[in-house]
């Protein structure tokens, strides 16, 4: 193996690539800004084929998402490091390497952000996200995720709590958080994002006038039924003659208004569903934090045994 600078122009794609490069998604965008500010770190792999008419070119086996953002950047070369392979050898490569590659955790992205900000005290967010090119928002955002409990932060890196629920998890007061965390886990952004921002301002009211925000109460939450249920509605009518048999609707604005409020899930029926779901998991989350409560008191009177032991010991 050999690590050389290869002009762009002598690099070709492989015709079996095992992936193709989405040139329009955030985070090979993110890519060409960063190769634009920082310079092309690291190499991709390739070897050294010979075409129809005899010429000598690099095929690239790993890094064609780098290459094509290279290519963006208006760079004329870049470092390959050149292997021997055969074709086989060339297919097993590239899965292996993508089988081996390991993604970098959400949390563990975050707490590498705020180490970066650390050691350069005189750094500000936005020159951070200059430098990453990404928004000051997004930034923020991800910053934020380094709020999270460790217990939290562990069900995000897993995969179990999406992005957007766990962004807004981070706004909420660290006392809070656990008592939100199944419905992050359960709930769909558009259902659960607008109840965090709800509380959160309810938190905040609270605090402003010098009072307690005592808990969350159920409050319903617009939100899109999905589109599958919504297309099967429309063909086959089966949830609007029944929600109009039991709201009594006898003329069209009405039965139109119905329909829209069940589509976002405003209806009485689903009001009433959301509400018996929300006291299922108000009593889980009461029992949980009670559990919690006895666990923390064990814990601090062996704590203080201990110490009054080693004191009469001592």
């Amino acid at each position: 193996m050999s690590i050389r600078t290869v002009l762009l122009s002598e690099i070709r794609e492989n015709p079996v690539a095992l992936r193709t490069v989405n040139k329009n998604s955030e985070s090979f965008l993110g890519l060409v800004d960063s190769i634009r500010s920082k310079g092309f770190l690291g190499s991709i792999t390739g070897r050294e084929k010979n075409d129809d008419a005899g010429a000598t070119y690099v095929e690239i086996t790993d890094g064609l998402h780098r290459y094509s953002a290279a290519k963006d950047a208006g760079l004329d070369s870049i470092p390959v490091d050149i292997l021997s392979m055969t074709d086989g050898e060339t297919l097993e490569a590239q899965l292996m390497l993508n089988v081996h590659k390991v993604e970098t955790k959400p949390v563990q992205y975050s707490q590498q952000l705020r180490r970066i900000l650390s050691m350069n005290p005189l750094m500000t967010e936005a020159e951070l996200a200059a430098k990453l090119g990404k928004s000051s928002q997004w930034i923020k955002e991800r910053l934020g995720l380094c709020k999270l409990p460790e217990r939290v932060a562990k069900l995000v890196d897993e995969g179990k709590i999406n992005l957007s629920n766990a962004y807004a998890l981070a706004k909420l007061p660290p006392e809070e958080a656990p008592d939100w965390v199944d419905r992050a886990i359960t709930e769909t952004p558009s259902e659960f994002v607008p109840k965090v921002n709800g509380r959160i301002k309810e938190v905040k009211d609270a605090k402003r006038k010098g009072q307690d925000a005592g808990d969350a109460e159920f409050t319903p939450v617009a939100h899109c039924q999905k589109l599958a249920d919504l297309k099967a509605e429309l063909e086959k009518p089966q949830v609007g003659p029944v929600l109009c048999k039991a709201a009594g609707v006898k003329d069209a604005p009405s039965g139109f208004a119905l329909g829209v409020s069940w589509a976002l899930h405003l209806d009485q029926q689903s009001i009433e569903a959301a509400q018996a779901k929300y006291e299922e998991q108000k009593s889980a989350r009461d029992s949980a934090k009670k559990a919690r409560k006895i666990e923390r008191a064990k814990k601090k009177a062996e704590e203080a045994a201990k110490a009054a032991a080693e004191a009469s010991e001592a």
